[in-house]
């Protein structure tokens, strides 16, 4: 096997050689990279370094999705807007305030989360984790939450890549006890009492008029109800005819397109790094060059946070302590998220799909390598998004950077990824590292895209 960080110098010298032969005169204050050197300005990448730095920047256009017909829809994010600020739709909380849940409210009171309340912070992630680790909704769950903000570039969502498209997220979170603890007969009723004319303007087929209180058959639809958790009692969801199931389900799942449409828009760019690859030599310092090249070779970050959106897509077993007052002893990660993924009808090869050959699922099946693997996340926007890791187990970017530098820890299950490896980083190299990890900050989304729309 190739080692990465000579794959990496080698791509890097073979194109500095050929942009050389170019002779690309730069313009003034900017670095060069058709001579023998960086330019005075850059103060420290030579210039197949700087050339490498190219494939990191800039962030191209957001992924096409075709599993979903309206996530370009001006329409659908202006609806999807409207219900991730929406609390009204929420159930009863499990944690009450005892100074544990941000004074959300007393135990059972209802309609006090909404998608927001877990994802407040600028960059987008769970401002509400601290100090606990592990995100607080109507409950506290089992993992951090992540940022929303640029998470239209992954390919899987949630941590352990439970979904396969972004629009499927917000309907597990809203019926999830510990999120939203919600039901997807309350998202429809809500969409008929609040947001009938934006969803019907959108959607080729409009709410049913059953869903009117005041309906004839207004009980073919009751006012919540969900499928019923594995091994419970049938209930209200089960009682319903299969077609009127199928009914709720189409709604339910447009409705998470409109939020997935929404969340297509909260993209940062722009960030301190891009401006310096873009030609402006004073945009990061001297040190956080220095951090780009260990980040490249001797941190070996740059094997699995490639490219633009600075990861390799992929699910890595780093043996991260499951440590933190509220975090389980036992999180298998992938392992445990694909069979959920694979046996949902709302994945991308669903009966809900707008694209059901897309193939994202094509060969994916449970194996016992996936035991520990977590999804390898941006590093775009780091500085807003702490505590660290899949628990928020590391409060830090510099305990981050230890953790890495020791190899990672230890696994009580599954095979630690064999690209992590011991890194005897030096202090100085450490901080130039979180360094150049802090130039990663974009600039903020449209202030108009944090107001709560609601009604």
């Amino acid at each position: 096997m190739v080692e990465p960080v000579a794959a990496w110098r080698a791509v890097a010298a073979q194109e500095a050689a050929r942009q050389a032969e170019l002779a690309v005169a730069p313009r003034a204050g900017a670095w060069s990279v058709g001579g023998g050197s960086a330019d005075a300005g850059s103060g420290e990448l030579t210039p197949a370094e700087l050339v490498m730095a190219r494939a990191f920047s800039p962030l191209p256009a957001v992924p096409a999705d075709p599993t979903n017909a309206y996530a370009d829809n001006a329409a659908a994010a202006v609806l999807g807007q409207r219900l991730y600020f929406d609390k009204s739709y929420s159930g009863p909380l499990s944690v009450g305030d005892d100074g544990m849940n941000g004074g959300l409210g007393a135990v059972g009171e209802r309609g006090k989360v909404s998608c927001f309340s877990c994802h407040s912070s600028p960059s987008g992630d769970d401002n509400r984790s601290r100090p606990n680790n592990v995100s607080l909704g109507t409950g506290f769950g089992t993992r951090n939450a992540l940022p929303v903000v640029n998470a239209s570039f992954y390919t899987w969502t949630n941590w352990g890549g439970r979904f396969d498209t972004q629009w499927s997220l917000p309907l597990a979170v809203a019926e999830n006890p510990v999120t939203m603890n919600g039901t997807r007969l309350a998202v429809a009723h809500l969409l008929w009492n609040k947001y009938r004319a934006d969803y019907d303007a959108i959607f080729p087929t409009p709410l049913d008029p059953a869903l009117d209180p005041a309906a004839p058959d207004a009980a073919r639809f009751p006012l919540t109800g969900k499928p019923a958790a594995a091994g419970a009692d049938a209930g209200v969801w089960e009682a319903m005819t299969a077609s009127d199931r199928t009914v709720i389900n189409r709604i339910y799942a447009n409705y998470g397109k409109a939020i997935g449409a929404y969340m297509r828009k909260l993209v940062s760019r722009n960030a301190p790094f891009d401006r310096f690859v873009a030609g402006d030599a004073a945009a990061i310092s001297v040190s956080a060059q220095r951090g780009f090249r260990v980040f490249l070779e001797k941190g070996r970050c740059a094997t699995c946070h490639a490219g633009p959106f600075f990861s390799d897509n992929q699910f890595h077993a780093l043996g991260v302590p499951q440590t933190g007052p509220r975090v389980p002893a036992t999180d298998n990660g992938r392992f445990a998220d694909v069979p959920g993924l694979l046996s949902s009808p709302f994945n991308s090869a669903g009966a809900f799909s707008d694209d059901a050959g897309v193939g994202k699922l094509s060969g994916l099946a449970q194996t016992p390598a996936m035991t520990a693997q977590f999804r390898t996340p941006t590093l775009r926007g780091l500085s807003n998004s702490a505590p660290y890791m899949h628990s928020g187990q590391l409060a830090t970017l510099e305990a981050v950077v230890d953790f890495y530098d020791v190899g990672g820890g230890a696994l009580d299950a599954g095979v630690k990824d064999p690209l992590i490896q011991v890194l005897n980083l030096t202090p100085a190299e450490k901080a130039d590292l979180v360094a150049f990890l802090r130039t990663l900050d974009g600039a903020p989304v449209d202030p108009a895209l944090n107001l709560d729309t609601s009604r």
